[in-house]
C-alpha cells in the first residue's frame, strides 16, 4: 500500500541551505498575505466592479476554498512530478494570476483569477514543508526550520491588514494583488538554484478520481460550516454536509483498496501520528474558534476601530513568531516532548484567561494575555506537531503528509467556527432571549440604542466566558492526548 522505491533528488543543490529557507518562506508570507488583505480592498472592488451578493461573497471566499480543496491533490502531484518543480510552476502561475486580477474589470475574473491563486499556494505549501525536511535532514534543525518557516507565515497573517491599508491609501485595490508578482518572480528565478528536487521515481500516474472526491468531499464540508456560522441550521448546510460525508467515504474506501494511494492512510497507524493529528486538529479548532470571539469583542464590545482592533491584536501575533523560534531552541536544551507539553499547558491557560473577560480594562488585559498566551502556545508546539508527522511518512510522501496535516488544520479551523461560534450564540440567546449578536450589535449601532448596545455587550461576553471555559476544557483533552503519545514512545524507545 506504500511507496517502496527510494527518493530520487538532485545532489549539490543544499549547499546554502539558509538561503533555501529563505526562498521556501518569502511565498508562505505571501500566502498568508493573500487569505485575509482582499478584505480591506473589497469594500473599493465592490464599488467599482460592482458585483452581486452572490459575486462578492464568491470573490472574499473563492481562495480559502480552493487551498482547502485542493491542498491533498497537490501534495500528491508534488511527490509524482517533484516538489521543486511543483514550486517553480506554482510560482508562475500564482504571479500571473496576480497580474490578471490587479487589472480585472469584471468579478468573474477576480474569482477565477483569486480560485487559480489559491490552487497554487495550496500546491506551494505542502511541497515547501516537505523540502524542508530534505534540506534539514537532522531532526533538530528541520523543527527550527519548521519554526522559522511559521513565523514568516505569520508575519504575513499579521501584516495584512497594515500593509492592505497603506496600499489602499496610496494606490488602488489591484494594488494588493501586483505585491505577489516580484515575490513569486524572485522565487521562480531562484528556486532551480537553491532547491533540491525530490520526488518517488516509481509513483503511479495520478488517480484522478480519487483527486475529484477529495476536492469535492473537502468544499461541500466547508461550505456546509461556512452556511452554518453565517445562515445557523437549515437544510442547505445539512444537505452539504452529508453529501461531502458521503463523497469522503468513498475517497477513504478508494484509497484503502489502491496500491498507490493519493494519500496513504496507513500514515495513521504509525506511532503516535494518530494522537498527534488529533492535536493538531483540536489546537486548529479552538484558534479558529476563538479569533471570532477576539473580532467582534474588540469592535463591537469594546467599540473599537477596524485599525485600532488590529494594532491590539498585533501582541499575539508577535507572541506566537517568538514562540514558534523559541521552542526549538528550548527543545536543544530539554525534551522536545516535555516542550510540546508545556506549550499546549500555556495554551490552555490562555483559554482559561478568556473565563475573566468584561467590558472593562481588567477584560481587555484578560483578551490580550490570553491571546498572547494561546498563540504563542500553538507556536511553540506546532513546528514539532508538523514535523511529528512528515517525519514518520515515507520520504517519498512527504508532500502527501503535509498537505494531510494542513487539511486537517483547515477543517479544525472551519468547525472552531461552528462549534464555539454555536455555543457562544446559544448562551448570547439565553442572555437576549433571542436574536443574534451581529444583528442587535448593528441595530444599535444604526439606531443609538445604548441599553440595546450594552445588554448585547454583556450577553456577549457571557457567551465569551462559556468559550473560555469550554476552550479550556478541550485544552485539557489535548493535554493528555499528548502526554499519552509521549509515554507510549518513551515506552517503546
Amino acid at each position: 500500500m506504500t511507496l517502496t522505491a527510494p527518493e530520487t533528488h538532485a545532489p549539490g543543490r543544499t549547499l546554502r541551505p539558509r538561503l533555501a529557507l529563505v526562498l521556501l518562506a518569502l511565498p508562505a508570507m505571501l500566502i498568508a498575505i493573500d487569505i485575509s488583505v482582499l478584505s480591506v480592498a473589497l469594500p473599493q472592488m465592490a464599488a467599482d466592479l460592482r458585483p452581486s451578493p452572490t459575486e462578492l461573497l464568491w470573490m472574499n471566499d473563492i481562495y480559502g476554498f480552493m487551498v482547502g480543496g485542493t491542498m491533498i491533490t497537490m501534495g500528491a502531484i508534488g511527490d509524482r512530478i517533484g516538489r521543486r518543480r511543483l514550486i517553480v510552476i506554482c510560482s508562475a502561475a500564482f504571479a500571473a494570476a496576480s497580474a490578471l486580477a490587479a487589472f480585472a474589470v469584471e468579478p468573474w475574473m477576480i474569482i477565477a483569477t483569486r480560485a487559480l491563486m489559491g490552487i497554487a499556494g495550496a500546491a506551494i505549501m505542502p511541497a515547501s514543508m516537505a523540502l524542508i525536511g530534505r534540506i534539514f535532514p537532522d531532526p533538530k534543525r528541520a523543527v527550527a526550520a519548521m519554526g522559522a518557516y511559521m513565523s514568516c507565515f505569520l508575519t504575513g497573517m499579521a501584516a495584512a491588514p497594515l500593509v492592505g491599508g497603506l496600499m489602499m491609501a496610496h494606490w488602488w485595490w489591484g494594488s494588493v494583488f501586483l505585491l505577489g508578482v516580484p515575490i513569486m518572480a524572485v522565487t521562480l528565478i531562484a528556486a532551480p538554484r537553491l532547491l533540491p528536487e525530490s520526488k518517488a521515481p516509481s509513483a503511479g500516474p495520478l488517480d484522478l478520481v480519487s483527486a475529484a472526491l477529495s476536492l469535492a468531499s473537502i468544499l461541500l464540508l466547508v461550505a456546509a460550516l461556512k452556511l452554518l456560522v453565517s445562515d445557523g441550521l437549515s437544510w442547505e448546510p445539512a444537505a452539504a454536509a452529508a453529501a461531502g460525508l458521503a463523497l469522503g467515504w468513498v475517497f477513504v474506501r478508494r484509497q484503502r483498496a489502491s496500491d498507490d494511494p493519493l494519500v496513504d492512510l496507513a500514515l495513521l497507524r504509525r506511532p503516535g501520528v494518530a494522537r498527534t493529528m488529533w492535536v493538531l486538529f483540536l489546537t486548529a479548532l479552538l484558534m479558529g474558534g476563538t479569533s471570532l470571539f477576539w473580532a467582534f469583542y474588540l469592535q463591537d464590545a469594546l467599540e473599537f476601530s477596524p485599525l485600532h482592533a488590529a494594532m491590539w491584536l498585533l501582541p499575539s501575533t508577535v507572541a506566537m513568531m517568538v514562540a514558534s523560534n523559541l521552542g526549538p531552541w528550548l527543545a536543544k536544551r530539554i525534551d522536545p516532548a516535555r516542550v510540546v507539553a508545556g506549550s499546549l499547558a500555556v495554551m490552555a491557560a490562555g483559554f482559561a484567561c478568556y473565563t475573566m473577560v468584561s467590558t472593562g480594562a481588567a477584560g481587555l488585559a484578560a483578551v490580550i494575555c490570553g491571546s498572547v498566551l494561546a498563540t504563542a502556545g500553538i507556536g511553540a508546539a506546532f513546528p514539532f506537531l508538523m514535523n511529528e508527522v512528515i517525519s514518520r511518512a515515507p520520504q517519498e510522501r512527504a508532500g502527501s503528509a503535509a498537505s494531510f496535516v494542513q487539511t486537517a488544520n483547515e477543517i479544525g479551523i472551519a468547525t472552531g467556527l461552528v462549534v464555539l461560534g454555536s455555543i457562544g450564540t446559544l448562551v448570547y440567546r439565553s442572555q437576549m432571549g433571542g436574536g443574534s449578536w451581529v444583528d442587535d450589535f448593528r441595530a444599535a449601532e444604526t439606531t443609538g440604542d445604548t441599553s440595546l448596545l450594552h445588554q448585547s455587550q454583556d450577553a456577549f461576553i457571557e457567551g465569551f466566558r462559556v468559550v473560555g471555559i469550554v476552550g479550556t476544557a478541550i485544552m485539557a483533552l489535548v493535554l493528555v492526548l499528548q502526554l499519552v503519545r509521549s509515554r507510549k514512545a518513551a515506552e517503546s524507545a
